[in-house]
C-alpha cells in the first residue's frame, strides 16, 4: 500500500469513527435533563476528563506500541452509555457512566491522533479530516437526542465502531514506525525554542476556542441554523489541512485568523456572512497541530494532546468570563487575533522555505 493511499485509508477511516463517537457522547449528554448548574457540572467534568488526559493518554501509545487506545475505547463508551440509559442521572452510577463516556472519547481521539499523524508522511490533512468528523458528530449527536429514537439505536452505533476501530490497528501496524514517520512535520522556524513554540500554539488554541463561543450568532435562531454552524466548522477544520498542504501553512494561517475577521465582525445578523467566517475561523485547527507536532516528531500523540488540553482551558475561561456585550466580544475577537496572528508569523516558516525541505 503507498504512503497516500495509506494516509487516506487512515483519515477516512477516523472521520466517521470520530463522527460515530461525537453521536454517542452528545446524544446522552443531551438526554441528562436537569436544572442548569447541574449541567454545567456535568459538562465541565466531561470536558476536563475528556480532553485534559489525552496528553497522558498519547504520551501512552507514544512509548508502548502494544498499548491499543481504540480499542479500549469501545468498552468503556458503550458500558457508560448503557450505564446512564438503565440508572438515569441520580446517585454515583450516573457519575461513574459520566467518567467511562469521557474516558472512552479521550482514548478515541488519542488512536485517530496517531494514526492520522504517523501515516500522513508531513501532510496535514489526514489529522484535518480525522478533526473535522467531531463537529459532525457533535451536532448529529444533538439533533437525534430531540427526537424519539431510542437509545438502543445509539448503542448499536457504539458496538459497529468496534470493528472499525480494529480495522484502524491494521492500518497502524502495517505502517513503519519510528521517529521518521513525522519528519515530514517541518513548519517552524529553526531559531524557535520548542518551550515557546508549545507555549504558543497552547495560547492560540486556549484563546480560539474561548473567541469561538464569544463569535456574535445574531442570526442562529433555529435548529437547521444550528446545524449548518457545526457543518461549517467541520468543514474549516478540514480545509485547514487541505490548504495547509495546498497553499502553506504560513497562508493559512492568515486567512484563517486574519481573513476571517471581517465576515466575524460582520456576520452577527448575515448567517452566509457569519459562516464563511467560521469555516476559516475553524482553519487554525490545522495551523496549530502543524506547531506542535513539528516540535514533537517522536511524540505526535502528546502532540496532540497538547492542543486537547488547551482546549479545555478555553471552555474553562467560556464559563468563567461571558459577556453579553456585542462591543466587547468584538473587541476581544479583533485584538486576541492579533496577538495570535503575531505568534503564527514570528514562528511559521515562510511557506517557500517549507516546499524546500
Amino acid at each position: 500500500m503507498t504512503i497516500g493511499a495509506r494516509a487516506a485509508k487512515a483519515s477516512t477511516l477516523y472521520f466517521f469513527i470520530h463522527l460515530m463517537n461525537e453521536v454517542v457522547c452528545y446524544f446522552m449528554l443531551y438526554r441528562i435533563f436537569k436544572d442548569p448548574v447541574f449541567i454545567t457540572m456535568v459538562a465541565l467534568i466531561y470536558n476536563c476528563i475528556a480532553f485534559v488526559p489525552q496528553i497522558f493518554w498519547g504520551s501512552l501509545r507514544d512509548l508502548i506500541e502494544k498499548f491499543k487506545p481504540g480499542i479500549i475505547s469501545i468498552p468503556l463508551l458503550l458500558s457508560g452509555f448503557l450505564l446512564f440509559f438503565m440508572t438515569g442521572s441520580e446517585g454515583p452510577l450516573f457519575w461513574i457512566s459520566l467518567v467511562l463516556l469521557s474516558t472512552g472519547n479521550a482514548l478515541i481521539h488519542v488512536a485517530g491522533a496517531e494514526l492520522t499523524i504517523r501515516t500522513a508522511n508531513g501532510k496535514l490533512t489526514p489529522v484535518a479530516v480525522f478533526v473535522s468528523g467531531g463537529s459532525f458528530g457533535v451536532i448529529l449527536g444533538q439533533v437525534l437526542a430531540s427526537t424519539n429514537i431510542s437509545f438502543w439505536w445509539i448503542a448499536l452505533v457504539c458496538a459497529l465502531m468496534l470493528p472499525l476501530v480494529i480495522l484502524g490497528e491494521t492500518l497502524y501496524k502495517g505502517n513503519p514506525r519510528g521517529s521518521d514517520e513525522c519528519e515530514g512535520f517541518n513548519f517552524i522556524l529553526k531559531k524557535r525554542k520548542i518551550f515557546i513554540v508549545i507555549l504558543a500554539a497552547f495560547f492560540i488554541v486556549a484563546i480560539r476556542t474561548y473567541i469561538g463561543f464569544e463569535i456574535p450568532l445574531g442570526w442562529k435562531t433555529t435548529l437547521f441554523q444550528s446545524v449548518l454552524l457545526y457543518v461549517f466548522m467541520g468543514l474549516g477544520k478540514a480545509l485547514g489541512g487541505v490548504l495547509s498542504d495546498l497553499i502553506g501553512i504560513r497562508k493559512t494561517a492568515v486567512i484563517s485568523i486574519i481573513g476571517a475577521l471581517p465576515f466575524l465582525i460582520l456576520g452577527n445578523k448575515i448567517m452566509i456572512v457569519s459562516l464563511i467566517g467560521i469555516m476559516f475561523f475553524s482553519m487554525t485547527a490545522a495551523v496549530t497541530l502543524g506547531m506542535v507536532i513539528s516540535v514533537m516528531k517522536i511524540a505526535p500523540g502528546a502532540a496532540f494532546g497538547v492542543t486537547t488540553v488547551a482546549i479545555f482551558f478555553g471552555t474553562l475561561a467560556v464559563f468563567s468570563v461571558r459577556s453579553e456585550s456585542l462591543i466587547f466580544n468584538i473587541s476581544m475577537i479583533v485584538i486576541t487575533s492579533a496577538i495570535c496572528f503575531l505568534l503564527a508569523m514570528y514562528i511559521l516558516k515562510p511557506d517557500k522555505e517549507v516546499c524546500e525541505k
